[in-house]
Order: structure tokens, then sequence, then C-alpha cells
């Protein structure tokens, strides 16, 4: 694409990602661990722009520019959750890892006040199991 890979770019419980605020969302792939269905990966392809991953680990948030991805590991599962979702060309109002409790969550809000939430099942418990939620 037109940027190059910048590698990690947050790792904390409190960020605001604010390069893809009005662009457009072409992909949005899982990785997840096919005996739990435990998402451990998002990745997300936005209009113009390089693949991007987010993902929780050790109570906090990550967000990562690597340009591409590899979906090619058959230890996991890659599901394409894009048209599922009903988020091809729907619009990134803002997106944020906020803490919560002794975790944090990734919010991606869209355009019509719909938000994509990484986070934790049990966030009272550090570090537990991961669930994609749409409200």
């Amino acid at each position: 694409m037109n940027e190059e890979p910048r590698g990690r770019l947050y790792q904390d419980s409190e960020f605001e990602f604010d390069e893809f605020n009005g662009l457009k969302i072409e992909r949005l792939i899982v990785c997840e661990i096919p005996e739990t269905n435990e998402p451990i990966l998002v990745y997300i392809k936005m209009e113009n722009k390089n693949w991007h991953q987010y993902f929780l680990d050790a109570g906090i948030g990550f967000w990562e520019n690597w340009d591409k991805i590899d979906i090619d590991d058959d230890s996991y599962n890659f599901i394409d959750i894009t048209d599922k979702l009903k988020v091809k060309n729907k619009i990134i109002i803002k997106i944020n890892c906020e803490p919560e409790l002794n975790n944090s969550r990734i919010t991606l809000e869209l355009e019509h006040n719909k938000k994509i939430i990484l986070k934790c099942t049990k966030p009272e418990i550090f570090d537990s199991e991961c669930e994609l939620i749409v409200i």
C-alpha cells in the first residue's frame, strides 16, 4: 500500500488510535483458538491502508501494523467476519483501548452507533479469555 509497516504502535491499558477515523473498513478477520473459539488476534484492513492487527494480552491492549498478515497457520482458525458483522465500507468514528477492571478492552466505534469490542469474558480475572462482541 502507500505506507511502510511500523510494527507495534501501542502496548498499554489506555490509548486512542486515530489514523483510521473517517475511513472505511475493507476486511475484518479474526484469528481464533480452534478448541475454544477464543479470538486471539483481530486483523483489520482499511481503505488505502496496510493490514493492522490488535489483541489483548497480560491485561493490556496492543495495536500493530505489520503490513501483511499470515493466515496459513493450521493451528488456528482464521475467520473473515466482514460480511457476518455487516461492516464492509462502514466508517470508523473512533478506536480506543481503556481499562476494564483487571484488564483492558479495545473498542471500534463505527457510524450509526455500532461498536465492535474486544474484551475479556471475565474482566475481574486478570488475563482471562477474550471475546469479540458487537453492540
